[in-house]
């Protein structure tokens, strides 16, 4: 028994050091983020806000609105990840009329499309979780958003990203040439955590 604990203990410590380890945890993430829909990554998203929420408000002492703003800025990559997550599953969706009518071939690019398409953005998302999940002492005592400065470069790219994501998702129905119902069912089955 004292031989396993030291193995185990050996293994915590040098861990990040065997290239091994970092080749099972990224196709573990990979997947992870394969088997589940976009749904399971946004309540990941959510936890991690929750955690920051607490991190600022608890740890830092931060009132709400700071709170606010610093819990949407450490988060707002991941956002902008799940929104083009969801605009390329709608997009490419297998069951749009548009897609039907396609060859054999063009289709399997297509699928191949929206599989890479939503996959990066899954497996990004689930690494950045997991680094906060497993560093969390650190992440809850360490402030590494820029509180009450400009918005840098990359976040305001990012929050133009969402905006354009958003109103292509708005513009949807009528860009497809498909209705309201099948929207609905399409981001169902996207966004509910229990469909596999």
């Amino acid at each position: 028994m004292t031989y396993i604990l030291t193995g185990v203990r050996t293994f915590a410590q040098r861990h990040d050091e065997l290239p091994a380890f970092h080749a099972a945890y990224l196709v573990l993430t990979i997947l992870v983020a394969a088997l589940f829909n976009l749904g399971t990554f946004g309540l990941l998203i959510l936890a991690h806000m929750v955690l920051d929420t607490v991190k600022y408000r608890e740890v830092h002492r931060m009132g709400w609105l700071d709170t606010l703003r610093a819990t949407f800025r450490e988060n707002l990559f991941d956002h902008t990840l799940f929104v083009l997550g969801f605009l390329i599953a709608v997009y490419l969706h297998h069951s749009l009329p548009s897609i039907a009518g396609i060859s054999g071939l063009l289709r399997s690019e297509i699928t191949l499309a929206r599989g890479l398409g939503t996959l990066l953005p899954k497996t990004e998302i689930l690494q950045r979780f997991l680094h906060v999940l497993f560093h969390l002492r650190h992440h809850l005592t360490q402030s590494e958003t820029p509180i009450g400065e400009r918005f840098t470069p990359t976040e305001r790219f990012s929050i133009v990203l969402i905006g354009c994501s958003a109103l292509l998702l708005l513009l949807a129905p009528a860009i497809l040439h498909i209705g309201g119902t099948q929207l609905l069912l399409i981001t169902q089955e996207e966004m509910i955590p229990w469909h596999f």
